[in-house]
């Protein structure tokens, strides 16, 4: 039986109001604005200068540290190497402070660290313009981490607060969205400035005066909306009915966040070599344009469909959200691992995507949902020290012992299997969770 041409417009037009639906909850807690453009602007200042132009920039200075023999010369006598060493200085210090600063956040109030971390940021971006060695670069980007630590921890925690746990998954993902434009931008923006005056450091001037900018203007704002840095009323009630965490719970989220993040971060740095390297090599050989079929299509879908699918988050459940989603990057990855066919790679990408797109918000919201607003911040603060931990571990686990024993596409049979498991505790070892009156 076909479908008339009217029904079919129905439908649509059905899908479509559910599009939009999705977006009214800016319109029932408008403080997702102003968290959301301070989302955009700081990931494009993190992503453009992490990911272009303090590695293009690091090669013009000064002359690389004279260090003959083993593993340190094999690093600080290479532009490589140096660029690895100033990255991981910003994981490590971002790592290290999330818990002080989450702390912090509960205490000082959150909006109070995001304004003063977007302030005294500025001035590190400036800094970074001028330095006359590499090695200055070292302790600016110790700070950088430290900013960062405070203002992501507090953002999180501000939805957490301001936004009830029944719509959370859903204002996570307005966050998320904004968050994986900003990637995208900042890549751009910054690969533009390099490209047009083969200065990679403008971009520094660019991050400084952008970040300066907006903390002025948010600053600006909440002094005019003080009510902003209070919890929603609907949050307390919630909270009052919540049963405590056990310990034991807590062991589980904390196995899975590890988990989930060792498995990224084991790939994550060896997907452009993978997809460039030469099929003799171990690659895929793809063109520029084909990798960006590969990742940039993928990528700008999960950040338009970001906040619908955070919204089907909220309806189905969170945790079955993060159950499903995990389930399907696990099995998408195990495929990757196999397949050299760039229609499969480019599908098996969108559906990670997609999964993502549904399963990040709800592990957001659910990690948002384990205290009260007096400890929120702290609480967010360890879960994302260990995902730190694992940003950090996972790359020196699958670089030396699976990319260069096993090859190239170990990588993605490893993370999958580590996945897996992550899954597999989502499923089985969290129950769902459980409400009960308060006395």
């Amino acid at each position: 039986m076909s479908v008339k041409p009217t029904e079919r417009a129905g439908g649509l037009l059905r899908v479509w109001r559910h599009i939009l639906a999705a977006f009214e909850i800016v319109r029932h807690y408008p403080i997702i604005i102003p968290l959301a453009l301070i989302t955009l602007i700081d990931e494009i200042n993190y992503s453009g200068l992490n990911n272009v132009a303090l590695p293009a920039y690091i090669g013009t200075l000064g002359l690389p540290l004279k260090v003959s023999g083993g593993v340190l010369a094999s690093y600080l006598g290479t532009d490589g190497g140096l660029v690895a060493i100033i990255a991981s200085t910003f994981l490590f210090s971002e790592t290290l402070f999330r818990l002080p600063t989450g702390w912090l956040s509960d205490r000082l109030g959150r909006i109070n660290l995001i304004i003063g971390a977007m302030f005294l940021s500025a001035p590190s971006f400036f800094l970074s313009w001028w330095v006359p060695n590499y090695l200055w670069l070292i302790p600016l980007r110790l700070w950088d981490g430290m900013m960062a630590a405070a203002l992501w921890t507090s953002v999180y925690a501000v939805i957490g607060d301001a936004v009830p746990e029944r719509f959370r998954a859903n204002a996570m993902g307005f966050i998320n969205m904004m968050y994986m434009l900003g990637l995208l931008s900042g890549y751009a923006i910054a690969g533009g400035i390099d490209k047009m005056t083969g200065q990679p450091r403008m971009f520094l001037l660019v991050s400084a005066g952008l970040v300066a900018v907006a903390a002025v203007a948010a600053w600006l704002f909440f002094r005019r909306r003080p009510e902003y840095n209070t919890p929603h009323p609907d949050v307390h009630l919630e909270e009052a009915e919540k049963a405590a965490i056990s310990v034991s719970r807590h062991s589980v989220l904390l196995l899975i966040t590890f988990s989930q993040n060792f498995a990224l971060t084991m790939i994550a740095p060896f997907m452009y070599r993978y997809a460039r390297d030469s099929v003799a090599k171990g690659g895929l050989g793809l063109t520029s344009a084909q990798l960006l079929l590969l990742v940039g299509v993928p990528v700008l879908g999960v950040a338009i469909f970001a906040v619908p699918l955070s919204r089907v988050a909220d309806r189905v459940g969170k945790l079955t959200a993060v159950r499903v989603g995990f389930t399907a990057v696990a099995a998408t990855l195990w495929i990757f691992s196999f397949t050299r066919e760039l229609w499969v790679l480019s599908l098996v990408a969108t559906v990670v995507g997609v999964a993502f797109s549904m399963g990040v918000p709800a592990w957001l919201a659910i990690l948002s949902s384990l205290t009260s607003s007096k400890t929120r911040g702290a609480t967010l603060g360890g879960y994302g020290a260990v995902q730190g931990i694992a940003a950090v571990l996972g790359p020196l686990v699958s670089g030396p012992f699976i990319w260069g024993h096993y090859g190239h596409a170990s990588i993605f049979l490893a993370s999958a299997l580590v996945l897996a498991f992550a899954a597999l505790l989502a499923w089985f070892a969290l129950p769902e969770p459980q409400k009960t009156l308060a006395a």
